[in-house]
């Protein structure tokens, strides 16, 4: 793989360990199950991607009563639909089917229904903070003038970073170990991304920057890492292009947290390294 680190580098491997999780993520009954779970969400037309950020701009997945109920879910009393526009497709006396206008129809976000969990890849990190990595990188973060708040956040959102104020938000109810490897997430992003116009690249960078920073201090978070890359890289389709085309940003933006942890555990003696 060019651009990758020397062999005596102990990092060397670990985008290749990453790359495997990933495959072995996307042959199993969980990335099946995903897939046909994504399946019954209907693909928007612009106009009404449009009517959907109008009126509920946080909108994540939007389905109608009877897709929900396919996935074991309900929405809840009281919900205010969002409504958009549905083609009325008929059959001419050819067969050939044609869209004769649009009806208003009602749909609900994921946030407004209540039941089952969706199939997904991605597996939330379980576990405390190990050996206090959380505060070491909000000194880090301090470095690169950033500061690191807990506030809501949309469901299924573990963090963001906000540009125009400086800020790392994380998602208060999640382990400290999910907040640590968030971190690292967004770290990733404002050394990378500030001007990176490919959403599926900057988010497939800055995971990947994410586990080979936890991967080099005894950490493995392959669990989320594997199932949040593949929810990203079929834009680019071979997962191993994927990961090489970004290997030297990759490489780059990890060394830099990484230095930045070492300095701060010498200057406060707080050890975030696992066995």
């Amino acid at each position: 793989m060019p651009n990758t680190p020397p062999a005596h580098d102990p990092r060397a491997n670990l985008l290749d360990r990453l790359e495997s999780a990933v495959l072995d993520l996307r042959q199993s009954d969980a990335w099946a199950a995903y897939l046909a779970a994504q399946a019954r969400f209907h693909r928007y037309s612009p106009r009404n991607v449009m009517l959907i950020t109008m009126q509920r701009p946080e909108a994540t997945h939007v389905a109608g009563f009877g897709t929900w109920r396919q996935l074991g879910r309900r929405v809840r009393k009281g919900e205010r639909a969002i409504s958009i526009l549905a083609p009325m497709v008929i059959e001419d006396a050819d067969g050939e089917r044609r869209v004769r206008g649009f009806r208003w129809v009602s749909v609900f976000d994921l946030a407004q229904t209540e039941g089952d969990e969706l199939p997904g890849p991605v597996r939330t990190l379980e576990g405390d903070d190990p050996g206090r990595l959380l505060q070491v990188l909000g000194l880090v973060a301090q470095d690169h003038r950033l500061r690191i708040v807990e506030d809501g956040l949309a469901p299924g959102v573990n963090g963001e970073l906000r540009w125009a104020t400086s800020t790392i938000v994380l998602a208060p109810a999640n382990s400290g170990l999910q907040k640590a490897k968030t971190v690292v997430h967004e770290l990733g992003h404002f050394l990378l991304h500030r001007h990176e116009p490919d959403r599926a690249r900057a988010e497939i960078e800055a995971e990947a920057v994410a586990f080979v920073v936890l991967a080099s201090l005894g950490i493995d978070s392959s669990a989320y890492s594997a199932g949040y890359l593949s929810s990203w890289i079929g834009e680019y389709g071979d997962v191993g292009e994927a990961i090489e085309r970004s290997c030297e940003a990759i490489r780059s933006a990890s060394t830099t947290v990484l230095a930045g942890i070492e300095r701060h555990v010498g200057e406060s003696r707080i050890a975030p390294m696992v066995a």
